[in-house]
């Protein structure tokens, strides 16, 4: 190490001596660097391959390039905090911008090094005394991947072994040992002792079952699975198979037999989620549910089930994935390793069978890293298959065969199982007897004889309701993404297709013809708008869908007139979704919006929200934690902030230091290269923004517990009344112009009237005005407040127009409740309602 620093910092450098001494090229373009990363950084994080000096830097030569990572890895080293402590505020960011660029030229394909570089590294990772080492701070990883190619090639030699082992002593003597740790710490033993034959750990029940498997063959077979496991032992460190891994697993497949291979893989399968199982079940904080030997064994049998493509065994990945990355609260996700093999194997899959089960992980699987890795395995089926990730996720939605009217029969003998779609979010399994009556049990007739065929038909209820939800989300977000589609494209797929033609068929389509469009809807076998069937030649259109900030108010009316008169229920708000526009307020701040400001939060709830609808956000707390919730939107370019303060409600954490509120703050838009005023934001991409926004505050507000009143804070009392009784938001209108509709049609008509904000009702007790936003209650004649939190399961049996808006059930249902409250048997309430 010296011998370079004489080289940047002249003879009388020493490991001391501050920054302010060097005069490099070198130093100075790393201190360039620095300064653009910390002026471009959202956050605490920054992607640098976008900064204009990486790419100058990827340009530099490779001695260049390899004196960036010695003088990175002093400037770790010593805390370099730049000349004067330029960067002392930003400390923790730049030690993470050395981190991450350290890693990036470690990795770097165009640079080569030799074993004395090498040594030389190590001798630089290891000079200076740390008290706390994380790898992941360091370029260990890569740095030891360089180590192995060398040992292959020539062999370890005993300079190379002392390196490893003074590397394998750095992180032994922490205090704890960490997953990067353990991996690292697993490669250098690795590379020390080379490739050996496989082990299995007796300890755990997947090592017991695969043991058994072992000792369930006989002679050349029981050889050859063996050697397959020993392939399997193969790749630990990698975190997907190389092709020659798969080429050479294939071989093993006929001479071992692929019903003993599948039958196999899946009871190894059924254990580990057994185990997972029992882990949530016990909310357990330390835990080991396999040996790491073990989980590579199974991690293998997972990355060679996509050449097996095997239904029942996909099926077992598909469950294995999903607990895999199931959330256990204090820990996270229980074994991403397994969970992103999972990943991989659905991607090697035929598209039909992968694509639709990746879709399903990325409806219900939130962490930010998983979702990206999973659009990136999508992509690269697309690609492979020469199309787009949209019209690849399209393709590969399975219709379960389902009949006209969205149903799956199936005969057991003379009783008949059907499963029938009711909406999005509901799906019914009911049987007929050899009578053609209906009931609702399982016939005993069925269960006696039927038993493995009963359960393939179950499973086909769950199958098709995440299916349901996954397009419902996936044809929503369509709105923003600028899809459009060939009429014999979309014939195809929206009515050929019985699961999509389930949404198809309820959504209103914008056809266009030689500069004309019109908006249809598919009705009773035909294309009608709101006046009847349509006089254009729709065979040659161009088909998108429907989106109310693009059509005229009138269109709007016509179309939620003809949902109603026609019993037409939207998966999701169309017709009636809420239209977003620039506000005068909004000019005037021009380039940002505070419509959504000064808002108290709930954060759990709110988190949970962001990550359903797309936006990246991480829980903030008494730490360095802020960052901004994010939408980002491919299709436009565009990202929409809407930014959260955490000072006025610092106090109010929860016993892990996580903030249990937040406060609201300004919205803003942002193309690829500037931040863009309110004006000039396109109005779909603005409305669906803030549609999100309003989501956002209308669900997680305190405003819109109905407890609050009686536990919140004191504090936010006023907030909390402002919010529940006060002005109506975007959503809040929408909902109030559809209650104007549909309340004279109800049987209560006669006892309801509006008034301003509130739907009042007369009871015979008492009369309530529900608040049309929040949904909560007060009594007249001294504007007590009533508390009644909502029960989904006795929603009022009203036709409504579209699925989704929790709130406007919630109002009708206290409605119907409240006309007749006389007949309230809940002494909670009538307790409230009674006292005056």
């Amino acid at each position: 190490m010296n011998d370079f620093f004489k080289k940047i910092f002249g003879h009388q450098a020493k490991e001391t001596q501050r920054a302010t001494s060097i005069n490099s090229e070198v130093q100075l373009f790393l201190n360039e660097f620095i300064n653009e990363a910390i002026n471009t950084k959202e956050g605490y994080s920054i992607k640098l391959s976008g900064l204009e000096h990486y790419k100058v830097l990827k340009s530099k030569s490779e001695v260049f390039k390899k004196d960036i990572i010695h003088l990175l890895i002093y400037y770790k080293n010593i805390g370099y905090q730049g000349i004067n402590n330029i960067w002392a505020k930003e400390s923790y960011f730049v030690k993470d911008v050395f981190s991450k660029l350290l890693s990036l030229l470690m990795r770097s394909s165009d640079l080569t090094f030799d074993e004395n570089e090498l040594l030389q590294f190590s001798k630089e990772l290891t000079a200076k005394k740390k008290d706390y080492f994380y790898t992941s701070q360091w370029p260990i990883i890569p740095f030891l991947s360089r180590v192995e190619k060398i040992v292959q090639k020539n062999g370890l030699t005993p300079k190379l072994k002392q390196s490893l082992n003074d590397i394998q002593k750095l992180i032994s003597n922490q205090g704890y040992i960490y997953a990067d740790e353990t991996k690292a710490l697993n490669k250098i033993k690795l590379i020390k002792e080379g490739p050996k034959q496989f082990s299995v750990s007796g300890r755990d029940k997947l090592g017991k079952a695969i043991l058994d498997t072992t000792k369930a063959f006989k002679g050349e077979k029981q050889d050859a699975f063996i050697s397959l496991l020993n392939h399997f032992s193969k790749g630990r460190e990698k975190s997907a198979p190389t092709n020659v891994w798969l080429k050479d697993v294939q071989t093993q497949i006929e001479v071992i037999g692929r019903k003993f291979l599948i039958t196999s893989f899946i009871s190894w399968i059924g254990l580990i989620i057994q185990l997972l199982k029992e882990i949530h079940k016990d909310k357990s904080y330390e835990f080991t549910f396999a040996s790491d030997e073990n989980i590579q064994l199974l991690r293998s049998a997972i990355w060679m089930s996509s050449l097996l493509n095997d239904d029942n065994l996909n099926q077992a990945v598909e469950d294995l994935g999903l607990w895999s990355f199931k959330k256990l609260p204090g820990h996270g996700a229980v074994s991403v390793k397994l969970g992103n093999a999972c990943i991989y194997a659905f991607s090697k899959l035929p598209y039909k069978d992968g694509v639709s089960r990746l879709t399903k992980f990325r409806m219900k699987i939130k962490y930010p890293s998983v979702q990206s890795l999973i659009t990136k395995a999508i992509v690269r089926v697309a690609e492979a298959e020469g199309k787009t990730m949209d019209e690849i996720e399209e393709l590969a939605v399975q219709d379960f065969k389902l009949n006209d009217d969205y149903q799956l029969i199936k005969k057991f003998d003379s009783y008949k199982g059907i499963i029938t779609i009711i909406d999005s979010s509901t799906v019914t399994l009911l049987w007929e007897n050899e009578k053609g009556k209906q009931i609702k049990t399982i016939p005993k007739y069925v269960r006696d004889n039927f038993l493995a065929e009963l359960r393939i038909f179950k499973k086909h209820v769950k199958d098709i309701q995440s299916n349901l939800s996954a397009q419902r989300n996936r044809i929503e977000k369509i709105f923003l993404s600028k899809r459009k589609w060939t009429y014999s494209q979309w014939e195809e797929l929206y009515l050929e297709n019985k699961l999509l033609a389930f949404f198809g068929t309820k959504l209103i389509w914008n056809f266009t013809v030689s500069n004309k469009t019109i908006s249809a809807i598919f009705h009773k076998g035909k294309f009608v708008n709101t006046q009847g069937e349509i006089n254009i030649d729709y065979k040659k259109s161009i088909v998108e869908l429907w989106h109310p900030v693009t059509a005229s108010v009138k269109e709007v009316e016509l179309w939620r007139a003809w949902l109603l008169e026609n019993q037409v229920k939207q998966p999701f708000k169309q017709a009636h979704r809420e239209v977003y526009i620039v506000t005068d307020a909004e000019k005037a701040t021009n380039s940002y919006s505070n419509r959504y400001a000064a808002h108290i939060i709930r954060q759990h709830i709110f988190n949970a929200l962001c990550r359903e609808r797309g936006w990246r956000y991480q829980l903030q707390g008494q730490w360095d934690s802020h960052n901004i919730p994010t939408l980002y939107i491919p299709s436009w370019k565009y990202r929409i902030e809407f930014w959260t303060d955490t000072e006025g409600v610092y106090d109010s954490a929860n016993d892990m230091g996580i903030f249990n509120y937040l406060q609201t703050d300004q919205v803003r838009f942002y193309d690829e290269n500037n931040q863009v005023n309110m004006i000039d934001v396109p109005a779909i991409v603005f409305s669906e923004a803030m549609r999100d926004v309003d989501l956002f505050v209308g669900v997680t507000s305190i405003g819109a517990d109905p407890n609050w009143r009686d536990g919140g804070e004191e504090r936010y009392h006023g907030y909390w009344s402002s919010f529940s009784f006060g002005e109506l938001a975007t959503s809040g209108l929408e909902r109030k112009a559809l209650l104007e509709n549909l309340i004279p049609k109800l049987q209560i008509k006669e006892q309801c009237s509006f008034e301003g904000n509130f739907l009042v009702v007369i009871g015979k007790l008492r009369i309530y005005k529900i608040h049309m936003g929040s949904g909560n209650i007060l009594m007249k004649p001294n504007d007590q407040y009533l508390c009644i939190v909502a029960d989904r399961k006795k929603e009022a049996n009203v036709f409504l127009p579209f699925e989704g808006d929790s709130t406007l059930s919630t109002i009708l249902s206290k409605a119907f409740m409240l006309a007749n409250d006389d007949k309230i048997k809940d002494k909670t309430i009538t307790s409230q309602i009674k006292r005056y």
